[in-house]
């Protein structure tokens, strides 16, 4: 007769590693699922840097957002005594709403720029009630906010966060990828300052995006599209303001900042018409639009470097990651 010690079962290891794996596995067996059934139903939008003509799913972050649910509902079942569920509710009551509109940005199309905006920082409104600190860390110096400053500047925070993620975007694996390193670097830090405190509420969002993100590599099976892009967006601004680490937040989205600087002073300050995609050479390299080449940092680097989609996001992931890394070390 085998004999489990009890004590195994409340190990918070333990909890926190099934947490993750319920979120990875559930989103591992829903997102083929998934790419079957967008494609059946036609949610699909055409792969522009492919030589060939090529059509691609859409919305994939729908396959993560089945994972978080699932990982959710089994985790407060088994562990409900153990878990902030107040917390955790309000947490991704603010994510589940960022996905839904981004669904409907993703079914719809919103154009206006400044309508987004709002609409976010409405959105994001619930995340200031997590807000339990007055003050910020800055070189070791603490900066005292007062008493309501943060509930004001935590929804922006957010709101900011999801925006930046959402136009850093545009080749395969490039979103997706780039939302996967910013939440390993933010998990990996809250753990260096924390502990395990907090962990419990990243986890599922962790797993899934771990589980999801290799299916939008190069060739990319399914793109996460705007429910996936403002998901983890929201999920990352969130995570951020709830471990106090807004300012190591900033560093490491140094170049989703410089991007959509870029993307601001093309399309609003100098009032260039938007050209979205650019075009593919035969060898497979990519010519960026001519007009608006200094719109992104990927159409900087394929621009003035003759690169291929894949090649384009190792250079944007190996950016982010050296910001990471000094993040991480020096704030």
């Amino acid at each position: 007769m085998v004999y489990l010690d009890p004590a195994l079962f409340n190990n918070t290891n333990y909890k926190l590693a099934l947490i993750f794996l319920y979120a990875f596995f559930a989103t591992l067996i829903a997102t083929p699922y998934f790419i079957k059934k967008l494609i059946k139903l036609g949610y699909i939008v055409q792969d522009r840097y492919k030589i060939k003509k090529t059509m691609i799913p859409t919305m994939g972050g729908l396959a993560v957002l089945a994972g978080i649910m699932i990982s959710l509902a089994l985790s407060t079942i088994f562990f409900i005594k153990e878990t902030n569920t107040g917390e955790l509710f309000i947490f991704y009551f603010v994510i589940i709403v960022y996905a839904m509109y981004g669904i409907v940005d993703d079914l719809f199309a919103f154009k206006q720029r400044y309508d987004k905006i709002i609409t976010l920082l409405v959105l994001s409104l619930p995340i200031g009630v997590l807000v339990t600190h007055d003050s910020v860390n800055i070189l070791g110096w603490s900066i005292f906010l007062g008493d309501w400053i943060p509930y004001l500047l935590a929804p922006v925070y957010v709101m900011v966060v999801a925006n930046l993620l959402n136009v850093h975007s545009g080749f395969n694996g490039q979103s997706a990828g780039l939302g996967l390193i910013i939440l390993l670097t933010v998990t990996i830090k809250s753990f260096m300052v924390n502990g395990l405190n907090h962990l419990f509420v990243i986890l599922p969002i962790l797993g899934a995006y771990i589980a999801f993100t290799p299916f939008t590599f190069y060739p990319a099976k399914i793109l996460e599209g705007n429910v996936g892009q403002f998901m983890v967006g929201a999920a990352i601004g969130g995570f951020l303001i709830i471990n106090n680490l807004s300012i190591f937040g900033i560093i490491i989205l140094i170049p989703h900042i410089v991007n959509f600087i870029l993307d601001t002073w093309v399309l609003a300050i100098r009032k260039i018409p938007d050209v979205k995609f650019g075009s593919v050479r035969r060898d497979g390299t990519i010519i960026a639009p001519e007009r608006t080449r200094f719109k992104s940092i990927k159409y900087i680097l394929t621009y003035y470097l003759r690169l291929k989609e894949k090649d384009a996001v190792y250079i944007i992931y190996g950016i982010t990651i050296v910001f990471c890394i000094i993040g991480v070390v020096f704030f």
